[in-house]
């Protein structure tokens, strides 16, 4: 199982009590350390590696949103406060999500799924695959070449799907659920048995059902709390 090294950093000890108790529910984290101050969060990420970083905002001397422009390659942030209004300033600097305290076990699991859940485990066959940004499908008697940033979405035809991408339907003989496996979670998700999306091809989502260029797809009932949860630290405002 890959460990992800996390850092806590507030300046309230209730607050990293907290977060301590929640991350110690989740297997794949392993807590490296903590620390009431972003100076000496600082201190800490220039000695140990630091694969994800749960950060508050407001603290004295210096703030997290000070600190994290200081950082030359920050791991995955998550930020945490009791102000929604930082919120834009923290997407700015392409943080991983946004916590509003008080923080629910339910919401600070979604945000750390969305770096664990993204990695391969280790042994697993697709990790090499998952490093490139493509995968080739058989159809007929070619093997095709598909990128990940070109497709739309994928449907599912039984034994069959067909892979959507801005210049070409493909069919090949894949079960569906083989194919979601092989695709990064982080940009693809399943939104009902018949459909596996994009999200940087969405252009809008009214209801249950999301607009990708003419096509409406349906967000399914069983699927419809995973995929709020999964766009919510997309949404502004």
């Amino acid at each position: 199982m890959f460990q992800t090294k996390t850092l806590i950093v507030d300046d309230e000890k209730p607050a990293v009590e907290l977060l301590l108790a929640y991350a110690a529910k989740i297997p794949e984290l392993t807590v490296i350390g903590t620390a009431h101050s972003a100076i000496a969060a600082k201190a800490i990420l220039q000695e140990k590696p630091v694969d994800l970083l749960f950060l508050d905002i407001q603290m004295p001397d210096l703030t997290g949103l000070q600190l994290l422009r200081m950082l030359k390659n920050p791991p995955a942030v998550v930020l945490t406060t009791a102000y929604s209004e930082f919120a834009l300033e923290g997407y700015e600097l392409d943080v991983l999500d946004y916590l509003l305290k008080p923080i629910e076990f339910g919401r600070f699991y979604k945000a750390v799924s969305k770096l664990v859940g993204s990695r391969p485990q280790r042994g697993e066959q697709l990790a090499q695959e998952i490093k490139e940004d493509y995968f080739f499908v058989k159809t007929d008697h070619q093997i095709i070449k598909v990128n990940f940033a070109d497709i739309l979405f994928i449907e599912s035809l039984r034994e069959y799907v067909r892979i959507h991408t801005t210049t070409q339907r493909i069919v090949a003989r894949l079960a569906m659920q083989r194919l979601e496996e092989e695709l990064p979670s982080a940009k693809f998700i399943r939104i009902h048995r018949t459909y596996i999306v994009n999200i940087d091809a969405v252009q809008k989502i009214e209801g249950n059902v999301l607009h990708i260029g003419k096509e409406q797809l349906p967000v399914s009932k069983g699927k419809r709390e995973e995929f709020m949860a999964f766009i919510e630290g997309k949404v502004i405002g």
